[in-house]
């Protein structure tokens, strides 16, 4: 258990280990000497080192298995002393005491190894604990072990009572076994995150003038240009700046087709070039590329403690102290009436039975291996408490624009006011939607060729749900691009042909921006967007869940009714930034929970009033900054899948937990009655943190809600279909 605040990593298993651990090595960041959360790890690291540490690996696994064979030994010695009681021979004279005193001294000769192989790392172990003054596992079995030992040690040389060196020896190697096990069910619980961690080359190719040069992934400075060949990963994240390939994006963005890349485009470091030569510009440095902030975000996510976590340190915080006074109790208890060396074995099995090692995994391997999984199906928890939180969500508010709409638009016309010339109109469109990242603002981009001059413009401001305005040199009013509440706020005059344009696009349903200068709007823009294809999926999948489900968009009336029509949901149309927050307010005192999935800058205070924010990977940085869960692929079905993965990991923490506390309150009650061998105890011990491992790796193969749902629901098939949408009224923000 962590029993301090400053943490650092595991060198085997990567997850988070008290700086205290170390006692007096304490170690800094830079300390050579290797870190391990627990003795299992540290075991674990020495079998599985690489071929030039292979001594000391055959060591370890020698060490193991000679441990193992002198037990049994020692087993069959002390069952052969067991048959003298069975049969009544008489151990006090002649042949049979010769027997007796021999077969106690082949024990101690043959268990004293055992206690030396294995029992020396939990021995150094429980003395950092007492140097700390802290009560842990270690100290007590250890105490244990040691008094069985001793006990059998002075009935050796007394010639006469019962040895107990079987124990002690059972004890060790169950308790190597059970450590080890625990320790590789953690890197089973963080696999993948190895695997992204693997995906970036150590050493890159860059272009110096005419030269090619390898240099360390270290050395890689924004505005390089590496060379990529086919077959190799891109290094970092970048823009394409000769060549064209196809790109697997899979592992990184969930993208199962290839995507095609050209001069310009993004790349995402750690993602695959298929089949050509290409050059890459670097964009950001590897250590703070998309890949590393995913790493760093999950291990982050790994770090912080969820409500059953913390309610589990609490338990333990009195576990142990309590279950200390319960051995004492049971030793003095069972001493006094039954002898000392009854006592001792009593007390020995309370101290087994009741190590906390399955309570101590019981959340955090499930919160791992929940972290985990989720990360290969592109889906990023913030912190283990976000998935408390999602599991217990009632209620589900989408976004529109950008959500349950593609992130790709189209223009369908561009109307002016008969006296502003359109590329004029087109120009300053432009140039305003260089600064902002609304969808409509993007297809103006994508749309239209007249050259952008954002240089121009001399201050730019975004107006969230309403558009946004800039100044250019020489013009005192501002150009503004955006929604028709934002014209009549600045006072801007609509003309009469223009009025005429927007009643008969507002009528049939159709995306409006405007943009006007000089006290009048000058041109609209008028769009088609195009539902997304897994738009009815996700849909139907929260509806399985029995979820409370509703879209928030700033469109206005006519148009909110006719998305609700296509998707049968209701829809709260017309919405500013401020009445999404409203919404989400008065959703959550009506309903409960609620999760809000937006991917603007619009939805930032909408996903952040929400109990869970989630952040579409196309959203604006602000939003995902705002989100308590990112998806890193643009799959809506990945929003029922959470849901219900939260969920199903809820379960599994507290059958964990409950399995936990049934079994040592059961196992501790049997054996303070003298009612559990300590060998069955150490069996017991293994046995509740096996079930405990079993039942978190479940969380690893989860099926997907929106397949199995797939099959059942009726699905509307509209998602290739262009619609037309207004936000509010065309709003670009």
């Amino acid at each position: 258990m962590t029993d301090g605040a400053s943490t650092t990593d595991c060198d085997y298993c990567g997850l988070p280990v008290p700086r205290a651990w170390f006692g007096s090595r304490a170690v800094d960041e830079e300390s050579l000497q290797p870190r391990y959360c627990c003795y299992g790890c540290q075991f674990a690291s020495r079998v599985t080192q690489e071929s030039g540490e292979e001594g000391a690996a055959r060591w370890t696994l020698t060490r193991l298995g000679l441990a193992i064979f002198l037990t049994m030994n020692v087993m069959v010695f002390t069952m052969t002393l067991w048959s003298f009681d069975v049969y009544g021979v008489d151990q006090s004279t002649g042949t049979s005491a010769s027997l007796a005193g021999l077969l106690r001294s082949l024990c101690l000769l043959l268990s004293a190894p055992v206690l030396l192989l294995l029992g020396q790392p939990i021995i150094l172990s429980a003395l950092q604990a007492l140097k700390r003054g802290v009560l842990s596992t270690d100290i007590l079995v250890m105490a244990g072990v040691i008094a069985a030992f001793v006990y059998s040690v002075v009935s050796v040389i007394r010639g006469a009572g019962q040895t107990y060196f079987e124990v002690g020896c059972m004890v060790l190697v169950m308790m190597t076994l059970g450590r080890w096990l625990e320790a590789t069910s953690r890197i089973r619980a963080t696999e993948t995150l190895d695997e992204l961690e693997q995906l970036l080359p150590d050493v890159v190719t860059a272009e110096r003038g005419d030269d090619l040069c390898e240099i360390p992934i270290e050395e890689v400075v924004v505005s390089d240009l590496l060379r990529v060949q086919p077959g190799e990963r891109f290094p970092t994240d970048g823009q394409l700046e000769k060549g064209s390939a196809s790109v697997d994006e899979q592992l990184v963005t969930g993208e199962s087709w290839p995507v095609t890349k050209h001069p310009g485009d993004s790349i995402i470091g750690g993602t695959l070039n298929l089949d050509a030569q290409v050059t890459l510009r670097v964009t950001e440095r590897p250590s703070g590329g998309t890949l590393s902030r995913l790493i760093a975000a999950v291990q982050e996510a790994r770090q912080s403690q969820g409500i059953h976590q913390r309610l589990a340190d609490r338990m333990a915080s009195w576990f142990l102290p309590v279950v200390a006074m319960i051995a004492t109790a049971t030793f003095l208890g069972h001493g006094l009436n039954s002898g000392w060396g009854a006592g001792l074995m009593a007390a020995m099995s309370v101290l087994l039975v009741a190590c906390p090692c399955a309570l101590g995994l019981a959340t955090p391997l499930a919160a791992w291996c929940s972290l985990d999984h989720a990360a290969r199906k592109q889906v990023l928890f913030r912190s283990g408490e976000a998935i408390e939180k999602l599991s217990v969500v009632k209620a589900v508010r989408f976004d529109k624009t950008g959500t349950l709409t593609s992130d790709v638009a189209h223009i369908a016309r561009v109307h002016t006011d008969g006296h502003t010339d359109r590329t004029d109109v087109i120009t300053r469109a432009r140039s305003l939607a260089a600064t902002s990242t609304h969808i409509f603002a993007q297809t103006i981009l994508n749309d239209t060729e007249s050259p952008v001059a954002a240089s121009d413009i001399l201050k730019s401001r975004s107006l969230p749900g309403l558009g946004v305005e800039g100044c250019w040199d020489g013009e005192r009013a501002p150009t503004l691009l955006g929604s028709e509440k934002l014209m009549l706020l600045h006072g801007m005059e609509i003309p009469h042909v223009l009025r005429s344009v927007l009643d008969q696009e507002e009528t049939a349903g159709n995306a409006v921006t405007l943009i006007g200068w000089d006290v009048a709007v000058r041109g609209v823009f008028v769009f088609n967007e195009v539902l997304r294809e897994d738009a009815d999926d996700a849909i139907a999948g929260c509806r399985a869940l029995s979820l409370d489900i509703a879209i928030l968009t700033g469109d206005h009336e006519g148009r909110g009714r006719q998305i609700s029509s296509l998707l049968n949901v209701p829809v709260h149309a017309g919405l500013l930034p401020d009445g999404k927050l409203s919404l989400i307010r008065e959703t959550h005192q009506t309903v409960g929970d609620v999760a809000m999935i937006g991917d603007g800058i619009n939805d930032a205070p909408a996903l952040a009033a929400a109990d869970v924010g989630i952040a579409m990977r196309s959203g604006a940085d602000v939003s995902r900054d705002s989100a308590d869960i990112c998806l890193l692929s643009n799959d809506l079905c990945r929003i029922p899948w959470a849901i219900d993965h939260a969920r199903q990991t809820v379960r599994i923490i507290r059958q964990n937990l409950g399995w936990a506390i049934g079994y040592n309150s059961l196992g501790i009650a049997l054996a303070a009655f003298g009612w559990l061998h300590p060998i069955i105890a150490a069996a017991l011990m293994l046995v509740s943190s096996v079930v405990v491992i079993a039942n978190s790796l479940r969380l690893q193969s989860h099926e997907n809600t929106s397949q199995r749902i797939s099959g059942d629901s009726a699905t509307i098939r509209n998602g290739n279909t262009a619609f037309p949408s207004t936000s509010p009224q065309g709003a670009v923000s």
